[in-house]
């Protein structure tokens, strides 16, 4: 992880709880520390390489100058939102509003808040299982992505009962797909699927053949990745009726399911 920081950038504005500082106002500081997976400027010297800082200091300038709000909290993390709304090569930023002049009686320097904030990419991920019991082993691979502190709004399609692809001679698979979003990067998530496939025990016979559980990361926002680990969106989802009927239940799909593929719905999980 690369980081640009910006630091304390003055700002005239009237947040506060009492009348006299939404009236007079009074001068904040902004520090603004963003994490990028990698600064290509660094070796390119390219402007288009890099964040655009005037973008993010009139993004500090518009809010302070903008805002009447209470808390110098609530401040800093307007701050954030619109600062990971502005740019999705941001993938985490931290931002700290400092209020020299707080009414507060006694001697200090600052009174100041940090907030955190890391970017929420929109991910699809197709599950599947023919070996034991096919429903619990889906159930426990939902519950295990659930748990995990960086994933959120996690949605489940119907459960499908499809033929085998790819390699016949094996038991029926019963596949689902998940929307969710998360802040881990492409890598970090492929790391944490391939933890559940380890933590679940699946063992890897031929490829296409039976598996306990198989975690597959079908689409990350509208990145594009191409590594001879990992490939996204997936090179083979358009191909497999078992990706695309349960994801079309959760994302509009400009193709047509496959129909010369066994494949049957049989409810919720």
């Amino acid at each position: 992880m690369d980081y640009i920081l910006l630091s304390k950038m003055r700002f005239f504005g009237h947040t506060g709880c009492f009348d006299k500082e939404k009236q007079d106002g009074q001068y904040f500081y902004v520090t603004v520390k963003m994490g990028v997976e990698e600064i290509k400027g660094a070796e390119t010297d390219n402007l288009e390489d890099t964040i655009d800082y005037s973008v993010i200091y009139d993004i500090c300038k518009e809010t302070v100058e903008g805002s009447s709000c209470n808390l110098i909290e609530y401040l800093a993390g307007g701050i954030a939102e619109r600062i990971l709304a502005a740019d999705k090569r941001i993938l985490s930023v931290s931002v700290t509003v400092s209020k020299p002049n707080a009414p507060i009686d006694g001697e200090f320097d600052t009174m100041a808040v940090t907030v955190n904030r890391q970017q929420k990419h929109q991910v699809y991920l197709s599950l599947g299982s023919n070996i034991g019991d096919k429903r619990e082993n889906l159930k426990m691979a939902v519950n295990l992505i659930e748990s995990n502190s960086e994933i959120f709004e996690v949605e489940v399609s119907n459960v499908y009962e499809t033929e085998p692809w790819g390699y016949a001679d094996q038991d029926a698979f019963y596949n689902i797909c998940l929307s969710l979003k998360t802040s881990l990067t492409p890598d970090e998530l492929l790391q944490f699927t391939q933890s559940i496939e380890m933590s679940m025990h699946r063992v890897k016979t031929i490829v296409n053949g039976p598996r306990n559980i198989d975690v597959d990361i079908l689409l990350y926002d509208e990145v594009k990745v191409n590594k001879p680990y990992l490939v996204i969106p997936h090179p083979r989802m358009y191909e497999r009726a078992f990706v695309l009927a349960p994801l079309s239940e959760l994302i509009e799909i400009k193709v047509t399911v496959p129909s010369d593929q066994g494949i049957k719905k049989i409810g919720k999980l």
